[in-house]
This record gives structure tokens, C-alpha cells and sequence, in this order.
């Protein structure tokens, strides 16, 4: 984020919803009590566009992103013309969850959903664990800081983080250098205070994907199998959002893989986190592909 993101004084009403959205948490009042940028996490922002769709007065602006171009309102409810779209057009990755617990009920069909969910070929592979005990989601987040914790210091000895690197394989060892340890840097000390939750944000609930290891396809089933699974929570009125920082925590360490009962011939391939959203957003964000061709 550049000197071109600001925040507009005279409309802002200093709610702190942009702060609360925000991913990274990105905003702060300053001394003046207004709304300003924290410097130690300008670099964070990957423009996601959450603070600018949930802003009721459009004061938000961040460099690249545009309310007239990138943006459009939301309809205060889903028409019957286009009920796909606008469900789709509606649906946001929610990161900011409501006290309350997901009923039984909820979460059952939110797994009929996520059965419903095409394989690339049979049989299906997905596995999942559904987490509707929130006291096990927090007992696990110890165990997941300290894998990040164990990272961040592994990364920093260069014997280390060669053998990483040919573990892991190029692409998730640049996204481990260039995302997951600049992110896990700005946030240990705020998550080993407790003063804040970037794994598992809090969540009443969760759902966990695995399948077996030497299966065929697995993880391209799984992954449509978790878009079946954020649909559905969005149309029974939930929200949630893909946690990729939670599933490498499980597969490295044996004591999440007993609190959650993976099997050890398992992999952990995807996760979300779903309840009851705390705010309601505005605008939905308008997203191009990077290249549409038509032959």
C-alpha cells in the first residue's frame, strides 16, 4: 500500500469497521482519534478490498482499487431474477464472527452441500471433521502458534531453510518466504499475547479436509468441495473463509492431528472456518481475471 491509500476525514465516522475486517488489521486510531495506517503493516496489505466494501461512507481508499470500477452495491436482499448471482455477487470471505454457536442443524447442511460436490473421478476421496465445539478450535491454537513460531526461527538458519526448500518444493517456499513468514513476523507477538487470532479468527466452528495421501485427485476434489461448502454456509445465513495458514499446522504436528483425529496415511489439504458473520458489508468488490480470451 502506497502514499496513494488514505482515508477521507471529513465523511470517515471512525466506527473502526475497516480495522475490524481487515486481515492484517492494517488500521488504527491515531493520537488525533482518527482512522490512520499502522507503518509496521503498510507492506500487509494485499488489497483485498474488505475495508472498502464494508466502509458506509466510502472513506476508505486504497491505492489500486477504485468504488466506481472495482465495486458495486449489494441488493438489500437476493432477487428471484437472478438468485445465483446475487448470492454469489453477495457472498464474502468473513473473518469477523458473532458470539454464537452454529446449530447442529446448520452444520449438517452445510456437509449436505459440501456431499454434493462433483469428484473429478470416483470414488469420492474428501474426508472432512466437522468442528462444532469451539472450546477444541481453541485448544488447538496453542499447538498452531508454535508451528509458525518453530518456522519463523527455522527460516532464519540457512542450513535450515535450504532443506525446507527442498522439502516443500519452489512454489510453497516462495509463498512461505515472500507471505507466510513476513505475516507470521508482524503477528507472534500479538497471537502469543492472545490479543489476537489470525489462524482460526475466533471461529464458533470449523470443518477440516483430508483424504488420503496415495488417493488419486484428492486435492482438486477437496477444493470444490470447500467452494460447495462456502455457498451453502452463505445461503443458510453463515459465513467462513478458507484458512490455508491452518492446514500445514496440522500436518506438522502430531498432537493437532489427535485433537482434530486425522489419520497419519492423511493429508490435511484445506480448512474453514464458518459462524455467524458481525457485520454486515456494503458493496461487493468487482474482480477481473487476469486474461479472457475467446477463440
Amino acid at each position: 500500500m502506497g502514499n496513494h491509500s488514505y482515508v477521507n476525514h471529513e465523511s470517515c465516522k471512525r466506527c473502526l469497521l475497516c480495522a475490524e475486517v481487515c486481515p492484517n488489521r492494517i488500521m488504527i486510531k491515531d493520537s488525533s482519534d482518527r482512522v490512520s495506517f499502522r507503518e509496521d503493516r503498510l507492506q500487509q496489505c494485499f488489497r483485498c478490498g474488505q475495508c472498502m466494501a464494508v466502509c458506509p461512507t466510502k472513506s476508505m481508499h486504497i491505492e489500486g482499487l477504485s468504488y466506481t470500477s472495482n465495486f458495486f452495491e449489494l441488493p438489500r436482499k437476493g432477487s428471484f431474477e437472478r438468485p445465483f448471482f446475487d448470492m454469489i455477487a453477495m457472498r464474502r470471505a468473513i473473518r469477523n464472527f458473532r458470539d454464537k454457536p452454529v446449530p447442529r442443524e446448520l452444520l449438517e447442511k452445510v456437509v449436505e452441500a459440501i456431499s454434493f460436490a462433483p469428484p473429478g473421478f470416483p470414488p469420492i476421496k474428501t474426508e472432512i471433521v466437522v468442528v462444532e465445539n469451539t472450546d477444541i478450535i481453541r485448544r488447538a491454537l496453542p499447538h498452531m502458534i508454535e508451528v509458525y513460531d518453530s518456522l519463523v526461527k527455522a527460516m532464519g538458519n540457512p542450513m535450515i531453510r535450504y532443506f525446507i526448500r527442498r522439502r516443500v518444493g519452489k512454489e510453497t517456499f516462495t509463498t512461505i518466504v515472500n507471505h507466510v513468514v513476513p505475516l507470521m513476523k508482524s503477528r507472534l507477538p500479538e497471537l502469543k499475547r492472545g490479543t489476537e487470532d489470525t489462524l482460526t479468527r475466533d471461529a464458533p466452528a470449523m470443518i477440516v479436509f483430508h483424504a488420503d495421501r496415495n488417493a488419486e485427485n484428492y486435492r482438486e476434489d477437496i477444493y470444490i468441495a470447500l467452494t460447495y461448502g462456502f455457498l451453502a454456509a452463505h445461503a443458510l445465513g453463515l459465513g467462513g473463509s478458507a484458512m490455508d495458514i491452518i492446514p500445514p499446522t496440522i500436518e506438522r504436528n502430531r498432537e493437532l492431528r489427535k485433537i482434530f483425529s486425522i489419520p497419519d496415511s492423511n493429508e490435511v489439504v484445506a480448512s474453514m472456518i464458518l459462524g455467524y458473520p458481525k457485520y454486515r458489508y456494503q458493496r461487493a468488490i468487482r474482480r477481473e481475471l487476469k486474461s479472457v480470451q475467446w477463440i
